[in-house]
């Protein structure tokens, strides 16, 4: 599987499963522990895919959301929560954020987006 990925979590545990797990599945994945840093990062390259953790101390994942979109409005934003009913997801998904992945989630999900991604460029 070919596909890159941005995953901004400031759960540092969590953020390293996701991705060693993801990578054993070939796809490349960059990773940032902060709010701040994920966003710049989400700024500067291409990324299939951007995981993001809807609560974080220095900006909330809603927040981040509407500011990639804004730049850069066709990307693929997954919001990562245990509170999917929550406000703040809500907020993510109206500023442009594609799904929802409640935690604990299943990689399964991620894959899906890959494999339907492939089988919609052919």
């Amino acid at each position: 599987m070919k596909g890159s990925i941005l995953v901004i979590d400031d759960d540092k545990p969590i953020l390293e499963a996701i991705q060693m797990i993801l990578e054993d599945f070939g796809l490349t994945v960059s990773s940032a522990d902060n709010a701040i840093d994920g966003e710049r990062m989400a700024y500067e390259a291409d990324f299939d895919l951007i995981l993001l953790d809807i609560r974080m101390p220095e900006k909330n994942g809603a927040d981040v959301t509407r500011s990639i979109i804004s730049r850069k409005p066709n990307a693929q934003i997954f919001v990562i929560t245990g509170f999917p009913g929550d406000q703040l997801t809500q907020d993510a998904l109206a500023n442009g954020a594609k799904g929802i992945l409640k935690k604990p989630f299943e990689i399964t999900k991620i894959l899906d987006f890959f494999t339907t991604r492939k089988k919609d460029d052919q």
